[in-house]
């Protein structure tokens, strides 16, 4: 009887321990779920990269970035000056040119054996002794006709005016043509040659002459027109118009036309080619003038 009851002191002591031990246990887990929660919503938080770290979907392809498409590069062109060319043209290309100066151009009419150029009169616009400040009137006179192509020859008559003048005429003219001929190629010819007569006795200079084409071939490049160098065809080794085809030491024959002629059927202007390069201004200079001689 005494064993039994020892026994069952024994048995309640161990279930009352039992008992504390567990309250204590749900006391502490119940006392600290705040924290351990806290602390899985931390290590998960922790575990989760940022948006900033978030690695890309392998399923999904970026789109290629395109190359830049580089800016067309402009094909420099060999104006103003006309080039020759290897193919001679005919009477054809000339069909529908108009030919606008003064008395050294009309020679291109009037020695016009081979009928190269034009022979009906509504081609041609010239008047003697005429300059580029007087030249408007004449292209007016064109503006109511198609050209292909306009050749436009002044300068011996007022080789020797102002520049600043003549340039401000030249570009008046070639505007007006222009504007009445969008289409047309207008070719700025040279001066001609002088002999070393007239060079020596007029104040019509092989120096001036040389001088006005520069600046003619400036203007050509400035305006977007062609500059038809025909000096070199028609003078000899020294530079000058030889004295045994010329009365006057400007004005020359039909032998010396010709001349001309072949030059113009190798030096025209190719398909394809438009706008010159700009130039730089070049100073103007004051000369005395002359009158005029065609």
């Amino acid at each position: 009887m005494r064993h039994k009851t020892i026994a069952i002191i024994l048995l309640c002591v161990s279930v009352a321990l039992g008992l504390t031990a567990v309250a204590l246990g749900f006391m502490t887990w119940g006392g600290g779920i705040g924290t351990a929660e806290e602390s899985v919503q931390t290590m998960q938080a922790a575990a989760l990269p940022t948006e900033s770290e978030q690695l890309p979907d392998p399923t999904v392809t970026p789109e290629p970035t395109a190359a830049p498409t580089p800016e067309p590069t402009a094909t420099p062109w060999p104006g103003p000056l006309v080039p020759e060319q290897d193919a001679p043209m005919g009477a054809d290309y000339f069909a529908d040119a108009g030919f606008l100066g003064n008395s050294v151009t009309s020679g291109l009419w009037l020695y016009n054996n081979e009928q190269l150029l034009p022979t009906d009169a509504s081609h041609w616009h010239w008047a003697d002794s005429l300059t580029i400040l007087g030249a408007s009137p004449y292209a007016a006179q064109m503006s109511g006709q198609t050209f292909g192509k306009i050749y436009m020859g002044f300068g011996i008559n007022e080789v020797n005016y102002d520049k600043t003048a003549l340039r401000a005429a030249f570009n008046t003219v070639i505007d007006q043509l222009q504007n009445d001929h969008p289409d047309a190629i207008i070719y700025l010819m040279s001066v001609t040659p002088v002999s070393a007569w007239c060079d020596a006795n007029r104040s019509f200079k092989r120096s001036a002459v040389q001088a006005f084409n520069d600046m003619l071939r400036d203007i050509a490049r400035e305006q977007q027109v062609w500059y038809l160098d025909v000096y070199p065809a028609l003078c000899n080794e020294d530079g000058f118009l030889p004295s045994d085809v010329t009365p006057d030491g400007v004005h020359f024959n039909g032998a010396w036309y010709q001349r001309w002629f072949d030059y113009m059927k190798t030096h025209y202007v190719p398909d394809g080619h438009t706008q010159p390069l700009p130039v730089e201004e070049i100073a103007p200079a004051e000369d005395a003038a002359e009158t005029p001689v065609g």
